[in-house]
């Protein structure tokens, strides 16, 4: 019997109360192919009681069905779903994980200020505002990436316990609402900690170094976590197949801001695949995969704002279409399979 199915049956028997739950699961079983409802013996009144429950079941089940294959999502609206998430994650993270700094530096035209650092269980969330209204070339308002540093590295004393180059084992994320004007922005850099556990670097004095080329100037900073962001794991192992491929979830990690699934899959979940992933809440909200990582197995997504029981890990597929100027004509893409991801 098929998961969609099944719940779908729960569900019911949770609304309409005391029924004898036979009656649901044969129909259930008929639906999923399994068997044949078949006419039970006894009182009339029990033969049309099923009758009447199998007509609820088909317009709750096929419902179910249609959502499950058909649905259409839209990319940005997803994106200023996951703004609001990280805003509102970040805030509640702030008071019990947050050490404020309030380093400000200058280098050539830009100034940077570290505002806090998070130490997590597999990670640094570093809080960074830049502002580069300094720099000739940014007068046009317009903004690059090389305006920026992107080399990071992790240090106490002399020893580097972590490093990022070219954005490797590292997640960027704008902080919405804190730009104070056109040439300014805060960003959110979490760094992979590697083999590192975050707990043990509590109580320890650490630098940043951000710089923009390896052995080239940027900006310093030294501070000592106090606490430590503890990270939440499931440990799911379950296979599925789609389409001819093998998919494995081997575990889901829940950090301060991303929800992160360990998978074993084949030519869905990348920018340059057919099929893509995104993440559901109980409420149905989608949360999009991030397309570039440096580990095939690693899949993260912005953790939504509240955790229930359960996630849904679906396949899609993309219709993301732009015009010859770069303005998308088209964010929609279609669900194509569900799979439950259980948090218990």
């Amino acid at each position: 019997m098929s998961m969609t199915v099944r719940k779908a049956g729960e569900q019911l028997m949770d609304a309409i109360g005391d029924v004898n739950e036979q009656y649901i699961y044969e129909y259930m079983e008929a639906l999923d192919g399994a068997t044949r409802l078949r006419r039970k013996g006894g009182r009339p009144g029990k033969l049309k009681y099923t009758v009447v429950l199998a007509a609820v079941m088909i317009l709750l089940l096929g419902t179910v069905s249609v959502a499950a294959v058909s649905m259409i999502g839209h990319f940005l609206a997803n994106s200023a779903r996951e703004r609001e998430a990280v805003l509102k994650n970040f805030s509640e993270i702030q008071e019990d994980y947050a050490l404020p700094i309030g380093t400000v530096q200058e280098y050539n035209g830009v100034t940077a200020t570290l505002n806090s650092a998070v130490l997590e269980d597999h990670s640094l969330l570093l809080s960074y505002t830049f502002d580069w209204s300094g720099l000739e070339g940014a007068q046009d308002g317009s903004f690059h990436t090389w305006f920026l540093p992107w080399f990071f590295y992790i240090t106490e004393g002399d020893t580097v316990i972590c490093h990022s180059e070219y954005t490797q084992g590292l997640h960027t994320q704008t902080l919405p609402g804190e730009a104070e004007n056109e040439f300014s922005d805060t960003f959110l850099y979490c760094i992979s900690l590697g083999e590192t556990e975050g707990r043990s670097l509590a109580g320890r004095e650490l630098s940043v170094q951000l710089l923009y080329a390896e052995d080239s100037g940027g900006f310093s900073s030294s501070f000592t976590p106090k606490a430590c962001f503890e990270n939440r794991e499931w440990q799911p192992d379950t296979t599925f197949e789609f389409q001819g491929h093998e998919i494995t979830l081997h575990s889901v990690r829940e950090s301060a801001l991303y929800v992160t699934l360990f998978m074993d899959c084949d030519a869905i979940g990348r920018a340059e695949d057919e099929y893509m992933f995104v993440l559901s809440d109980e409420l149905g909200n989608d949360y999009t995969v991030y397309p570039y990582e440096t580990a095939d197995s690693e899949f993260w997504f912005v953790k939504p704002e509240s955790m229930g029981r359960q996630l849904t890990l679906r396949i899609v597929r993309s219709g993301l279409t732009s015009d010859r100027y770069g303005e998308i004509t088209d964010d929609s893409y279609e669900i194509l399979y569900e799979l439950p991801v259980n948090l218990k």
